[in-house]
């Protein structure tokens, strides 16, 4: 079937007309002229009338012949661009899948997210990725399409078959048209090692095919998709690390601090409650999340002597910022740390800032710290009553804290009361 964008008048597009005219001026303007002179000098000097018809008939086969010249070229160069905007269209969509992998945040997302730009770009009836489990056999991850199971499940042998035909040459396998078959090819999903996987595209319907322009797309999103999981699954790695790492900084601080243990993840508990009534975006709540746990971790650089000395423990906010800032996966915390001890008037320490200055999910540690140190008991103090609490706060909105955040925590405090009761 001829492309659409192909059909139509030859004056439909500038292309048509540029070579319309060319043909005119390059063409039927000679021929014209050939005519002219044909007719004028050549045939009054001809005394055989078989000479002129003949002479008429090869000026006709030439403008014939011509003519039939520039509708071929006009077909073979609309073909021609007609592929180079379905190659521009396809590298196009390439470039935004690309985008779109790179920010996959786990391998399933990656695979998903491939599967589903796999019968996009192929035009297919069904795309499938499997990938290779630990036991070593290959399963089914994701699939795309309309209603893909079903023709997954018709064909699960002979798929697999592709499947593992592709992972185990490390090059693209296919299967022919038969008899009630559909056309399917396979290419493998590179590892460091070996074939992770394979992605599949199926084509159920007779009159499309998959050629060899989809299979390089197919091949070239396999590519991609490759990355794409590799790179998820080091960010899940350093997730991993990330959270058990904390875990153990914010046990070894409770230990050394002994007086107050469990305050990190108790502050972490609430400013987490706040940070959603605050509707913070992911990032930010990560950053107040752990901000919240480590929020006193420069505590471990003090002998447990010093712990009760005020001026001593004042230097814990910037020895803890100097201990984050160092590490990459912490430096968007350490300014948080640095200032959690900062009051909303400038008054605070260690810089002295103030307002809005003072960065968001700090101002909301600095409430929650307080909250939980005044609620909660320790070896010096015991804890006071929820509404005496409250009154603390508000007493110190505006000097020590921020005064909307206190009124936005407070009712967050009294509807979990309510609740409790």
């Amino acid at each position: 079937m001829e492309p659409e964008s192909t059909r139509g008048s030859i004056f439909s597009q500038k292309l048509d007309r540029a070579a319309l005219t060319a043909y005119f001026l390059g063409a039927v303007v000679p021929l014209v002229a050939l005519g002219f002179v044909t007719e004028r000098f050549v045939f009054p000097v001809l005394e055989d009338t078989s000479d002129a018809n003949g002479l008429t008939a090869l000026v006709a086969s030439i403008a014939v012949l011509s003519f039939g010249s520039f509708m071929i070229l006009r077909r073979t160069t609309r073909n021609a661009l007609f592929s180079m905007d379905r190659n521009n269209a396809r590298l196009s969509a390439m470039l935004e899948i690309a985008e779109v992998l790179t920010n996959a945040q786990d391998s399933q997302d990656a695979v998903t997210t491939a599967t589903r730009s796999a019968r996009s770009l192929t035009g297919s009836s069904a795309a499938f990725t499997v990938v290779r489990k630990e036991e070593g056999d290959l399963s089914l991850a994701a699939s795309a399409g309309d209603d893909p199971m079903a023709l997954f499940s018709a064909q699960e042998s002979e798929l697999m078959d592709l499947a593992e035909a592709a992972t185990r040459t490390r090059k693209p396998a296919s299967r022919p048209r038969g008899d009630g078959v559909c056309a399917a090819v396979a290419v493998p999903i590179a590892g460091e090692n070996a074939p992770v996987g394979a992605m599949l595209a199926v084509q159920s319907d007779p009159d499309e095919r998959l050629d060899s322009e989809q299979v390089g797309a197919l091949a070239t999103l396999a590519g991609l998709a490759s990355v794409s999981m590799h790179n998820a699954e080091l960010r899940d790695t350093q997730r991993n690390f990330y959270i058990h790492v904390t875990d153990i900084l914010v046990s070894a601080l409770d230990s050394h601090l002994g007086y107050q243990t469990g305050h990190g993840s108790r502050v972490a508990q609430l400013a987490n409650q706040l940070g959603r009534a605050l509707e913070l975006d992911d990032e930010r709540m990560q950053r107040l999340h752990f901000g919240s746990l480590l929020h006193d971790i420069g505590m471990l650089k003090f002998d447990r002597r010093l712990q009760m000395n005020p001026r001593v423990c004042e230097k814990h906010t910037v020895l803890g910022f100097r201990m984050l800032h160092r590490i990459r996966i912490w430096q968007d915390i350490a300014p948080i740390v640095q200032h959690h001890h900062e009051w909303f008037d400038g008054s605070g320490y260690p810089d002295g800032i103030a307002g809005e200055e003072i960065p968001l999910e700090a101002r909301v540690i600095a409430l929650c710290d307080a909250y939980d140190a005044m609620t909660s008991d320790s070896s010096y103090k015991v804890s006071v009553p929820l509404a005496e609490a409250v009154a603390e706060l508000r007493r110190g909105a505006g000097t020590q804290f921020d005064p909307e955040l206190v009124e936005t925590f407070v009712a967050l405090v009294s509807e979990s009361s309510d609740d409790a009761a």
